[in-house]
């Protein structure tokens, strides 16, 4: 056993645990904040949060410990290990409105290109960036070869046998001090499909070929719940039941018009829905949504967690917000590298927007290496100023 990363690593989650018992009143201010304005109650102030996360973002990895993310990738200890000192750093570093100061698991990155690997994607890993999926390579380019997939075993497919390695030797090393999982958001079927078949050919096919669409999006389904049904058995995360609120996230959803959704996708996600028993769900992209709001009107939902500053957040308001829907609003994409000024005046707009009367939530967006300490801070500060 290697025991002077098990010492790390008990050494840094005692200090979170001490930060914890030190910071216990900003902690629970800053979750009555977050609770009341889900209540749709009007809190002391809107509430912020900042994405500088060492699971998405690179900010710490590349201003403070100088690490190229590749090595991370290499030696999971190492991930281990920085994945806690950029979250305890940050809750030091920062005054949002976090309500932890370590998350209650740490592991390597996975579920944005590990799912996609389930289906035959392939992942290109930088040296110095997260992995991401290689677009340029089609799984599908047949629709033979469409009719020919069943899936797999889940935990014997793509890269999900290396990351469950990974996964074992950190849970002998540290289980017994933090919970040890795969990190990264999931990917719904509408990414994989898009992913395997590319999504220009996706497209055609919706005008050339419906049936074979909507044959793929049933594979690519039943892809989705085998890997929610596994991660369910190993790691009792819950998918089922009224209590769960369903969120189907698809990066690529932009490029869809409404009627190809409608026609393509929602039939799929509302029969899902139905069989998880969801009382509410969503489908997502970190993209201007501005295009679905009447399909948002069709379907049950309750929150919009990831809905980008650049949309029409009028529309979203006056439409969804009157059937009490909740906002998650994050920065657009370079808005935090904006001056001071440019930031408070996009922060003031959004909150005029918004209102302070509950409802949602204010987030940074993912920051990159790219945005100042001075930028992070002055959007801090803006919000508490302004919201």
């Amino acid at each position: 056993m290697d025991s002077t990363f098990r010492e790390k690593i008990k050494g840094l989650v005692g200090k979170a645990r001490a930060l914890e018992t030190e910071h216990k009143d900003r902690i629970h201010a800053a979750r009555t904040r977050h609770e009341a304005s889900w209540r749709f109650e009007k809190p002391d102030r809107v509430p912020v949060g900042l994405s500088v996360d060492p699971v998405w973002s690179d900010w710490y990895y590349k201003e403070k410990y100088s690490l190229k993310i590749g090595r991370l990738w290499d030696d999971p200890k190492l991930l281990v290990e920085y994945e806690l000192r950029a979250w305890i750093d940050s809750f030091q570093d920062f005054d949002d409105d976090r309500t932890f100061v370590i998350p209650d698991a740490v592991g390597p990155l996975g579920g944005v290109f590990l799912h996609p690997s389930i289906v035959g994607c392939r992942t290109v890993f930088p040296e110095d960036d997260f992995p991401w999926i290689n677009l340029s390579y089609v799984v599908f380019k047949t629709k033979e070869e469409i009719d020919d997939f069943t899936t797999p075993e889940i935990q014997e497919a793509g890269m999900m046998p290396d990351i469950l390695k990974r996964l074992e030797t950190l849970d002998e090393l540290i289980g017994d001090l933090i919970d040890v999982r795969i990190l990264g958001g999931d990917g719904s079927p509408l990414q994989m499909a898009a992913y395997t078949r590319g999504i220009a050919q996706l497209i055609k096919d919706m005008y050339m070929d419906p049936p074979i669409v909507h044959k793929l999006m049933r594979k690519m389904m039943d892809v989705y719940d085998k890997v929610n049904r596994y991660y369910e058995e190993v790691w009792g995360i819950p998918y089922r039941g009224e209590a769960i609120e369903g969120r189907f996230y698809d990066n690529p959803l932009s490029y869809f018009s409404p009627r190809l959704v409608e026609s393509f996708v929602l039939p799929h996600y509302r029969q899902y829905a139905e069989k998880c028993g969801w009382r509410n769900w969503s489908f997502e992209t970190q993209d201007v949504m501005d295009q679905f709001v009447e399909l948002f009107r069709s379907i049950p939902i309750r929150t919009i967690s990831s809905l980008v500053s650049s949309s029409d957040l009028g529309l979203f308001k006056s439409t969804l917000g009157k059937r009490r829907v909740r906002f998650g609003i994050f920065m657009a994409p370079g808005r935090m590298m904006l001056d001071r000024p440019g930031i408070e005046g996009e922060v003031k707009r959004i909150i005029d927007v918004m209102g302070r009367d509950g409802g949602w939530s204010f987030s940074s967006g993912v920051v990159d290496r790219s945005v100042s300490q001075e930028s992070i801070r002055s959007f801090l500060s803006a919000v508490k100023n302004y919201g």
